[in-house]
């Protein structure tokens, strides 16, 4: 029996790994003039056609920007919640600029001389910062810009740490504990 060359073997083997069989007969040829042409429905099976519509997928965005506050209207009274999550790093009461903006852009529409109660809240977790601490801190934070912007709204802090949870916490969703560590800026109206 003639030893096949290395050349010929490395192309059986690719040949083989694409899901391609050569006849019995080809596998003996010893170089490439021996080998036959290759059939149309061999090139078809080991030819692909990249179909960029179904290859690339577009980023939705849809669902994963979430907005920085909720506005709920319920028997006279309007309640802006602000997720704390996108406004404060954790454990911090610090306010950024840009969070400060959309607060007043948010105050702006609250009716002159308005009572506003803002309160802050905490999930259940305890990180460096006490929750009732940092529940108040978060919502001083916060009226000190509503003062700031609208000195003719009468602003009140309380801080509530845990104890009013907006959803019941889930472990295995750690959207629900984002869901309660807010704070509320609520006037009649």
């Amino acid at each position: 029996m003639k030893a096949l060359p290395v050349r010929l073997i490395g192309a059986g083997v690719l040949l083989a790994a694409l899901g391609c069989q050569l006849p019995a007969a080809q596998a003996t040829a010893t170089n490439a003039q021996e080998l036959p042409e290759p059939s149309s429905e061999l090139i078809a099976k080991s030819v692909r056609v990249w179909d960029p519509g179904t290859s690339v997928l577009a980023w939705n965005l849809t669902g994963s920007v979430k907005a920085v506050e909720q506005v709920q209207e319920k028997d006279g009274e309007t309640t802006i919640t602000l997720a704390t999550d996108i406004l404060f790093t954790p454990d911090s009461s610090k306010l950024p600029a840009t969070a400060s903006a959309k607060v007043e852009s948010l105050v702006s529409k609250i009716p002159k001389g308005a009572d506003v109660q803002v309160n802050g809240h905490t999930d259940s977790v305890h990180g460096a910062k006490d929750n009732k601490t940092l529940s108040t801190d978060r919502a001083k934070a916060v009226a000190a810009v509503i003062k700031k912007a609208r000195p003719d709204l009468n602003a009140k802090v309380k801080g509530f740490a845990d104890t009013q949870p907006a959803v019941r916490e889930d472990p295995k969703d750690l959207s629900t504990y984002a869901a309660n560590r807010r704070v509320e800026i609520i006037y009649a109206g």
